[in-house]
């Protein structure tokens, strides 16, 4: 997405929040132009939230401890923790490490992820144990992590930083298994997701836009969050009835 894109999408959502999240899948620091969306998010008063796989971390280290408009970093320690022989992982870690030494001096809440636990046993550590070694080491924790985390909540690790552990979800699109048509989601209730063309669909999710509600380039998203099938799907998260075929394929909602 442009500067000049995402200017004119902060303009049509100015006054309906005060929070935006950089990242609807991909890597939101892989963007070429990424200090400018920063200016942009604190010119609009707009507090942002960014999730990222962490390997650019230190490449982009001093431009996101810098931003005013930054809340929170997100780090997917998942995406190595299937690789815990992988000799890359120590220097991966180094990188996060080094990052977090300079977000404690700052505002910046950092927020670790080890979304990776087969779903049918969300207690099973065995994937994970290299990085929650080497996580109890950093903060010289007094005892073991695995035996403090419990899947869906999060830990405090330090000030400021925190980890979660929980089962793994898969992107919801076909050929994904229908899994029923009871359930809630937060999508539409607290959150949309406006993809890079503008097409709004109702969470961050949808990223090959299966449910397009509108497109905040030539609408409002008043008129778009109000729109028939946006109400309808509300309406169905009222009464635990799924309306949407990518609804009854998502695993990330049972865990609502």
């Amino acid at each position: 997405m442009r500067p000049e894109d995402f200017r004119a999408i902060l303009g049509k959502i100015k006054g309906h929040t005060d929070h935006l999240a950089l990242h609807v899948l991909g890597e939101p620091l892989l963007h070429p132009e990424l200090a400018e969306l920063l200016t942009l998010c604190q010119e609009y008063d707009l507090k942002s939230n960014l999730t990222t796989n962490g390997t650019l971390l230190p490449q982009r280290q001093k431009l996101l401890l810098a931003s005013p408009a930054l809340r929170q970093v997100n780090i997917s320690l998942h995406s190595f923790s299937d690789q815990q022989d992988n000799p890359a992982l120590a220097g991966y870690l180094d990188g996060i490490f080094a990052f977090i030494r300079q977000a404690v001096a700052t505002e910046l809440l950092i927020s670790l992820r080890l979304w990776n636990l087969p779903s049918t046993d969300t207690k099973a550590p065995g994937p994970n144990m290299a990085i929650l070694r080497a996580l109890a080491e950093f903060f010289a924790l007094p005892e073991p992590l695995v035996t403090r985390l419990t899947p869906g909540h999060g830990l405090t690790l330090a000030p400021k930083v925190f980890l979660s552990q929980n089962a793994r979800f898969t992107w919801p699109h076909a050929p994904a298994p229908d899994l029923g048509d009871t359930g809630i989601c937060r999508g539409l209730r607290d959150h949309v997701a406006i993809l890079v063309d503008g097409t709004v669909v109702p969470c961050c999710l949808d990223a090959e836009a299966d449910i397009p509600l509108g497109n905040i380039y030539s609408q409002s998203l008043t008129e778009i969050c109000t729109s028939l099938r946006a109400t309808a799907i509300r309406t169905g998260f009222s009464q635990r009835r799924l309306s949407e075929p990518l609804c009854r394929r998502c695993t990330f909602r049972q865990a609502f």
